[in-house]
Order: C-alpha cells, then structure tokens, then sequence
C-alpha cells in the first residue's frame, strides 16, 4: 500500500473532480491524503477522506519592501507563496507520502516534493497544455487546421494574441521570483524543467487529465505524456436535494447556469432575463436556471409556473432529467453534460471556456452562442438549432455510452502506480 497525497488549487469545481480518482486509488489498496486550506477541510471529511489542512492568511513583517507600491504586492505575495511551501514540505514529511499528485497551476508551492524525488504527476482539471505550434491555447476559441505552416502559424497567433492569461502568470512568475520565491531555483536542483504553457509554467512530468480523451484536439491526445481520466462524475456525491414540487416529468426541461462566477459577468442579467423569455414562449418546456446572487432580481420579473429561479441547485440531480443545458462551457459543467448525455449551448466568457467550447463543437457535442446576447429571439434561434439537428444528438448520446463504458480512471491508476514503482 502507498501513501499519495493530492494537491489542488482550492477550488471546488476541481477539488470536486478528484474523487473519483481517489476513490480508484483506494480500491486498490492505497491510502490517499488532500492538502486543503481550513475553509474545504469539511468537505474532502464529507467525501471520506483524510486532509492535511493550511493557513492562508500570514502576517508579515514591515520592511522597506512592504511599504513600496508594486514592490509591496510582489513582496507579499512571495512571502506567501513561500508559506505554503513550507506548508507543504512539513506535509509531505509527517504523512509520509510515496508519491504526490499536483494541480499544474500550484507546481511553484510543490517544488519540495520534486528536492525530495518523490514520484510527482500533474493532475490537470482541464485540457491546458504546455506551448506548441501543434494546437491553440485553450483560452482560444479556434480549433486546429490541418497540418502545415499555415495551421501552425494560426496557432502561433493564439497563443500570442488570445492568451493573456499565460502572458499574466508567466510575468508574475518571474515578479514572485525575484521577490524571494525560490520554486524556480528548486525546480533546477533537483535536476526538473519547466515549460510555459496555458496557465504559465508548468513542471515536465507525466500529467493526468481530469476528462475524456475523445474531447481533446487530436494533436493533444498524441502528446506521450499525456493520460486521460474520462469524465470522473460521481453521481451519488451529495450536493443537497432539489424540491420537484411543480415539476412535470412528462414536459421537456431545460437548464440553464453559467457556473459560480457567473454572476459577476457584466452581461449576466441580460442573459439569463432573454433566456427566461425565450422559455417562456417555448409551449411545453420547463427551466430551472441557477444564477447565484442575481436569484433574487430575476424572481422579480414575470416568471411563470414553468420556470424556477434558483441561487443555486444540485446540478447532479438536475442534469439526468435535462433535454438541454445552456451553460458557459466550464469543465465540471462539461464533464457531467457528457456524462449524462445531455446537448449544450454554450456561452463561454474567459479562462479555458473558449478552448473547451471549441472542443465540443469540433466533435458536434454542441453549439456555441454569444453571452451578450440580449434578445430573446437569437436564444430562440439556437435552441432550434441545436434541438433540430439529429447528428449533433446522436454524437451526443454516443459520448455518454462512450463515457459510462470507458476504462480511463482505471488506466490513469496504472499510471499513477507505475509512477510509484509498484
């Protein structure tokens, strides 16, 4: 039996994605450990897992650093970055881990497991890669072309143009480094490379992708170090319990979310309010939409029986009764789509949405919209569109029988445990 800790940007869509390979792992006899912050400690207890937690609040000590604008941020923030490495080094050593599996965004807080030659793979929530001339970025919404300098040279232009966010964190990377972190530095003494890619550096190892193989671009499903996990949905996790009062199980549903910082798009109201219209025109059809904080504004339209307005749902339950989902082409959205063979509309509005849109399209799982869309008649239009076109629906119920058929976790456990030397 070995001991393999898992470490994730404390996010819970991605934090959520990971339990099924922990599950896999533990039918096979290994102990898995989660380093979280205090705040998700409770949930991993939920899922039945053991957690390591971390402070992420620090104080420092006034200096002449601290009081300089700009210098003051990237003096902070490597004091941080430091903290949780020291955090993460002190677990490393008292759970006494064979081997760690770590969210490519955090490699810099992990770079002491790579100093103590700890078995290490990345474990992506995503489909980012590192840069090539072979693909676009993920934060693009363009599919490859064929081969050929042509196609390379258009995915050159995504990678500089559409890619502001490697761009950011690579720069921040570089400020955090000289401000005192030192995950660069350890990275190269312990003889590891890193390459820039769709979310900045990323470490050279074998990396695990939290998703089906038959969503990603061709030339991505090729790369050798590449695994894929397949969907990863747990439909029995508990997310709470939804009320059916009024719902009725002979009328198509549809849902409709653009996921937990939707609501902070500027665009969002507009949306979700020419969503509910064209619903509500649309004879014989129920929606549940899920809009967080903007629940309560959208309540106080004219909203008829057939449509509910929630803060939030347990997208789980929701999704197996769903004939449509209009969401914002997020990961944990996508996979359980796929999952529960449900088609989508998708309205992406940053980070690696538009890669994962182009995906979807590419493989005729979907159709993509525009979320500043306020007329209800363009939302009309699409949902017509994608309801009538029979080749996208059947591509749609082949990937679900695809996915509950798939061996993909227990492939990627043989990764993991080939890594471990067993």
């Amino acid at each position: 039996m070995s001991t393999v800790g898992i470490y994730m940007l404390p996010e819970y869509g991605g934090l959520n994605a990971t339990f099924s390979l922990a599950r896999a792992l533990v039918r096979r006899g290994h102990r898995v450990r989660y380093f979280v912050p205090e705040p998700f400690a409770a949930h991993v207890s939920r899922q039945g897992f053991e957690c390591s937690r971390y402070r992420q609040s620090l104080r420092v000590t006034a200096s002449w650093a601290t009081r300089v604008p700009g210098i003051r941020f990237l003096h902070l923030r490597a004091r941080y970055h430091e903290h949780l490495a020291a955090a993460f080094d002190a677990w490393v050593d008292a759970d006494g881990l064979d081997g760690v599996l770590v969210d490519p965004v955090v490699w810099d807080v992990a770079a002491g497991a790579h100093e103590r030659g700890l078995p290490y793979l990345s474990l992506s929530p995503t489909y980012a890669a590192s840069f090539s001339l072979d693909y676009p970025s993920v934060h693009s919404p363009a599919i490859p072309a064929a081969n050929g300098h042509l196609g390379r040279a258009r995915n050159l232009v995504t990678w500089t143009l559409q890619s502001r966010i490697p761009w950011l964190r690579g720069l921040y990377d570089h400020g955090v480094r000289w401000a005192g972190h030192r995950a660069l530095r350890r990275m190269r003494r312990a003889g590891r490379r890193v390459r820039w890619g769709d979310f900045g550096y990323r470490p050279e190892v074998e990396e695990l992708v939290i998703g089906p193989r038959a969503l990603d671009f061709e030339p991505l499903r090729t790369l050798p170090r590449r695994h894929y996990l397949g969907t990863c949905v747990e439909p029995s996790r508990n997310e709470g319990t939804f009320d059916w009062r009024g719902y009725d199980a002979s009328r198509p549903l549809a849902y409709c979310s653009l996921g937990t910082f939707g609501e902070d798009q500027p665009a969002a109201l507009r949306f979700y309010t020419a969503v509910m219209e064209s619903f509500r025109r649309r004879a014989g059809w129920q929606l549940i939409v899920s809009c967080g904080a903007l629940a309560e504004q959208l309540r106080g339209l004219a909203v008829p029986p057939s449509i509910r307005v929630e803060a939030s749902v347990p997208q789980l339950e929701v999704l197996p009764r769903a004939r449509l989902f209009l969401n914002h082409g997020g990961i944990g959205s996508v996979r359980e789509a796929l999952y529960f063979g449900v088609p989508m509309l998708l309205f992406p509005y940053g980070a690696d949405q538009p890669g994962l849109t182009a995906r979807l399209v590419h493989h005729n799982l979907g159709l993509r919209g525009d979320l500043r869309t306020k007329d209800a008649r363009v939302i009309t239009e699409r949902v017509d569109a994608l309801l009538g076109r029979d080749d996208l629906l059947a591509a749609v119920a082949r990937m679900r029988q695809a996915c509950r058929a798939s061996r993909e976790l227990d492939e990627g456990v043989d990764v993991i445990e080939r890594s471990l030397g067993r």
